[in-house]
């Protein structure tokens, strides 16, 4: 089931990633449903899938699909839940929040032409 839910919110991903979303979040519920929000500058757009995405599999989905798009990225430890991951072209914080059954995933990306 995990390999299957990080492949969903891979490709979920891969199709908004032209738009450069600015924050990806999972949102679980009690009765078994995961939305997955994808929001940036004109984009708010938010899928249920009826099973519960991990936490592990909503982060490593989003990972592969940006290390597809923008190369290896590399750990920045943050504090004792936050990790970033990044490189010289986009940069994911990944914030748990546990107890709120919320995982957001703020994207900021390096790109010298256009700002950040």
């Amino acid at each position: 089931m995990n390999e299957k839910a990080e492949e969903l919110v891979k490709e979920l991903i891969a199709r908004y990633m032209g738009r450069k979303p600015k924050t990806i979040s999972l949102k679980l519920s009690w009765d078994d449903v995961s939305e997955i929000r994808i929001s940036g500058n004109g984009l708010d757009e938010r899928v249920e899938y009826p099973l519960t995405i991990s936490f592990t599999s909503f982060a490593q989905g989003v990972i592969e699909a940006y290390e597809e798009v923008y190369g290896k990225l590399r750990v920045v430890p943050v504090g004792l839940r936050e990790e970033i991951y990044e490189n010289d072209k986009v940069s994911l914080d990944l914030y748990p929040s546990g107890g709120a059954g919320v995982f957001e995933i703020f994207v900021t990306y390096k790109d010298r032409e256009r700002g950040e």
